[in-house]
């Protein structure tokens, strides 16, 4: 199709060619299991066909408005990056070397090891191998010495892959004898205690030496530790520890990739020659509206485009990336437009259709007397107390405002986005060559930050070029040709959706001299939608703005009401005009919809919650290690549904009666549990017979445990992930006791029908109860409310044990019988006496299964000793991450085992359970979630 618009000013041009981002990659491309490509620089595939509908929408409005088809060739998709790819180490590597970054001689030796690991084979499932497992390997074991393949309790097999086996070795540090530590106190008595327990913790920390085995550039930056390993070992030491920063880091590695198609074989300056050669013209992510129709002429995206590129070229300053799209804070975008655009220009007063501007610095704002020297502090960063500053005292606090506001111009960047750009070959050039020699313009971390976080591309890309080529390299236009789509439903930053609509209706009303071009007078910019392509559900959230005076988020509108609507009056997104109509007629159809709507409300509200959202609501129950497998926009809908639907009475109740409060500076919520059992009839059990009364078949036993968590505790796992491994136990501790788990629920059932089994001669009554790892506390809770006599809860993290505290003494049904004591089960510090031992889900690595398995050894071997009743046992793991069976691979139990079988003794044996609906939250993933989970449990000793 060729343009026949004769009033086009550019209706000789070639068609451009769009390259667009996948935001949000395809399931093909996300569930694809990686591996070694053949080539070592492989080509990204330049097409995706999947059924993304951001791909739908955007293929649509290229193909089918006749101005954008007659302009445009049709678009062309970039591979997308997973978020969830990026805890894969394996995967990131991966999508790592795709966009560049991996030096040659690394992924060489990548490949290299991946291939004698046998990475391809299809009878097993691949486990990244920890870098303990690494430490171990290299500090004691040659490769072809350690076996490759371990085996779950289910039977199934993993296979153990390393890819940095040939980039590094790690060897263990001799460390410092007892003697020569007292000889140098000897020396330096005048040495303070603090200075000398500090480099004692030093000592501990650096217990392992990795050397590189590959060259390393000497242009590498960064810390002593960071450049002296191979690049993919830092860039995954790093990127591990990163949270909610992964989306941003994969929406970086997918802008470089795109990057690295846009520019191809070229070796050129020039912004403009990739189109003309066949390749592509700029970048698009797939979240964009292209302007149709702002002045007479219907092909206003290419003529903005042409008469951006056409400024652009004959400004006196080169240019090395150049903006279609472009926004702002709302007292930024007014900056701009008022101060900037009329100071510093490119020959503004030569074009006649668009002026083109440079990147605005902070040398920009101080010629108007802003102060862009002070910086904000992150919302929401939490900070561990040490055990002295926590305080037993609750404090009620208030959450920070979820939306951004900005009151004055200012900031460490005035623009946002990079959702329509291209980029210069040599300033991609010199991009990679940055990145490649330094994993810190990738992932930044403060002296007093827990974890690294990711930098955005929009502020990576032009701090880049500016630096590389001047300020002036950059350029951007007034009027720009692409803005981002109304209130897309980010999940990358879901509380900036109203700003950055706010932000282009702004822009619009600026570009044109602050006057509005619409006859209704809309002097705000709001009509620039009217002439923006935009989809129905778009259309109805404009809708809803103009009506409501409220933004919404996609999928939010009731969908009755966009029926009727739809019903009622015809949407064609294709016309610049469409929205007028719809307006128009918009309240007559409220008011046909309203009674259907009340009708279908009653309706909804008589059906039962259970199967309602059974039927609409699936839930993802499979649990991974420290997070349970629902992605972040699933349950975002979920709970939008549920809220437009009101079904969410059982929510918001738990909600409501939940409390929060303060440790110090350490903000904790409460969580109630119901632990509760059924009690079968036993006609040959009198005391069972006493409790069940008259009941036909079962009696249902209840008890309410509150315990407390760490409120939203991603902060400190993030921290836990960026420390190293060997520095974990001396600065951090265990993170994992701050949120409750499945596994304590189960055994808190256990202790229940122990316990009501024979309620006169209960085995918990006047019991001594020990609990390793005991977390928040639920089973040794529900241990001192059925009647120990002592309860006994062990762990190694102040914050932990002061969680315990705080549970019991805030329950006045607990009494003095409840005691938080510091433990660490790999001391050699004796088990405490107990007649019950517990330890629910603290089986989450090998060694301390191991442990857990020998210090349940010592506990039943003693009791033996001691000629007393054998020591009561629950044992529950919930999560399985590695496979370790510790029956088998601790040798005393293993003979203690074959003890009991030659005598006729019940055996220590593992036992599979299901708990149904278990509602809890993770140390990774702070909103609650509903689901299923496959526990298995050792209960033993209690019919001896």
């Amino acid at each position: 199709m060729t343009c026949k618009n004769p009033s086009c000013r550019h209706q000789a041009k070639r068609k451009l060619r769009p390259l667009v981002i996948s935001l949000i990659p395809s399931s093909k491309s996300a569930g694809a299991t990686p591996s070694c490509p053949k080539n070592i620089t492989p080509s990204c595939p330049k097409n995706i066909t999947s059924g993304n509908s951001r791909h739908e929408q955007i293929t649509h409005m290229f193909k089918t408005h006749p101005s954008l088809a007659a302009h445009f060739e049709p678009p062309t998709f970039s591979p997308g990056v997973s978020a969830r790819d990026l805890r894969n180490r394996l995967k990131l590597l991966e999508h790592a070397n795709r966009a560049g970054l991996i030096p040659d001689i690394e992924w060489r030796e990548i490949c290299r090891a991946l291939s004698e690991q046998g990475l391809g084979d299809g009878d097993v499932n691949y486990v990244v191998k920890d870098d303990h497992d690494n430490q171990e390997e290299q500090a004691g074991f040659k490769p072809s010495e350690k076996s490759c393949e371990s085996e779950s309790s289910s039977g199934e097999k993993h296979k153990v892959i390393d890819p940095f086996r040939y980039l590094a070795t790690t060897s263990k540090v001799q460390p410092v004898s007892d003697d020569a530590t007292k000889s140098n106190k000897s020396n330096n008595s005048d040495t303070s205690s603090k200075a000398g327990n500090k480099s004692k913790k030093k000592r501990q920390w650096l217990e392992y030496e990795t050397k590189s085995l590959v060259p390393i550039s000497p242009e590498r930056q960064g810390s002593t530790e960071d450049i002296s390993l191979p690049y993919s070992m830092e860039l995954w030491r790093k990127a591990k520890t990163l949270n909610r920063d992964r989306s941003v880091l994969a929406c970086t590695l997918a802008h470089l990739i795109a990057m690295k198609t846009l520019v191809g074989a070229n070796e050129g300056d020039s912004l403009d020659n990739n189109g003309e050669d066949g390749g592509f013209d700029f970048i698009l992510e797939d979240n964009v509206r292209a302007l149709t129709g702002l002045t007479n002429s219907a092909c206003e995206c290419a003529d903005r485009i042409w008469d951006t590129i056409e400024a652009s070229n004959d400004a006196q300053s080169q240019c090395h990336m150049r903006y279609y799209g472009w926004l702002g804070s709302l007292p930024n975008i007014s900056w701009i437009y008022e101060n900037h655009i009329p100071r510093s220009a490119f020959n503004s007063e030569a074009l006649r259709h668009t002026t083109v501007f440079p990147f605005p610095t902070s040398d920009d704002f101080e010629l108007d007397s802003i102060d862009v020297s002070k910086s904000r502090m992150k919302e929401g960063q939490t900070k561990i107390q040490s055990e002295e500053s926590l305080k037993d005292e609750a404090i009620p606090f208030s959450k920070p405002p979820q939306t951004p506001h900005f009151e004055k111009p200012g900031g460490t960047q005035a623009v946002w986005g990079t959702f329509a750009y291209t980029i210069s070959p040599s300033a991609y050039r010199t991009l990679i060559h940055q990145l490649q020699n330094d994993v810190g313009s990738l992932m930044w971390k403060g002296k007093r930050m827990r974890a690294y976080q990711a930098k955005p591309i929009d502020k990576v890309l032009p701090r880049h070029i500016k630096s590389e080529f001047g300020p002036k390299s950059i350029h951007l236009p007034d009027r720009v040709a692409f803005v981002r789509a109304p209130m897309l439903g980010s999940l990358l930053h879901p509380h900036w959706e109203e700003g950055f609509c706010n932000s282009t209706e702004l822009q619009y009303h600026l570009s044109h001299g602050g006057e509005s071009s619409n006859s209704d007078n809309r002097a705000n910019g709001s009509d620039v939608w009217d002439n923006i392509f935009l989809s129905e559900e778009e259309i109805r959230i404009i809708n809803h703005r103009r009506k409501h005076g409220k933004w919404i988020h996609k999928g939010t509108m009731p969908k009755i009401l966009g029926d009727e609507v739809d019903k009622d009056v015809h949407v064609n997104v294709n016309s610049p005009n469409s929205y007028q109509s719809l307006r128009q007629r918009g309240t007559a159809s409220m008011l046909k919809v309203t009674p259907l709507a009340v009708i279908v409300a009653l309706v909804v509200l008589s059906i039962s919650t259970e199967h309602f959202v059974g039927r609409c609501l699936p839930f993802y129950v499979s649990v991974d290690a420290f997070s349970f497998n629902m992605p972040f926009h699933h349950r975002h809908k979920q709970q939008e549904t549920w809220s437009l639907m009101s079904i969410s009475e059982e929510d918001a109740v738990v909600e409501e009666e939940r409390q929060r409060g303060k440790l110090g500076k350490v903000p904790i919520i409460s969580r109630k549990i119901p632990i509760e059992i059924k009690l079968p009839v036993d006609a040959s059990n009198d005391e069972s017979i006493a409790i069940c009364g008259d009941q036909s078949e079962n009696s249902m036993e209840k008890l309410d445990v509150t315990i407390w968590e760490m409120d939203k505790p991603s902060d400190l796992i993030q921290e836990w992930w960026s420390i190293d491994e060997s520095e974990r136990s001396a600065r951090v501790g265990d993170p994992f006791g701050v949120v409750m788990w499945p596994g304590s629920i189960l055994a808190s059932r256990e202790l229940m029908r122990e316990h009501y089994y024979l309620p006169l001669k209960s085995p918990i009554t006047n019991a001594t109860v020990l609990v390793l790892g005991a977390g928040t506390g639920v089973e040794a809770q529900t241990a001192a409310l059925l009647g120990a006599k002592v309860v006994v809860a062990t762990d190694i993290n102040p914050l932990t044990l002061k969680l315990l505290e705080y549970g019991a003494k805030n329950d006045d049904r607990i009494g003095n019988s409840f005691e938080a004591r510091f433990f660490d089960m790999f001391s050699s510090e004796p088990l405490p006496p107990c007649d019950i031992l517990i330890a629910a889900d603290v089986l989450y690595n090998p060694d301390l299964a191991k442990q857990v398995g020998r210090r349940l050894h010592e506990a039943i071997v003693r009791s033996f000793e001691e000629g007393a009743s054998p020591t009561k046992v629950i044992i529950t793991d919930s999560q399985k991450f590695h496979g370790t069976n510790f029956l088998e691979e601790v040798a005393e139990l293993k003979e203690l085992n074959t003890l009991f079988k030659e005598n006729g003794w019940e055996e220590l044996k593992w036992e599979m359970q299901k708990l149904e609906s278990i509602r809890a939250s993770g140390v990774l993933v702070d909103e609650d979630q509903v689901y299923d989970v496959q526990v298995r449990v050792i209960s033993w000793g209690w019919k001896l």
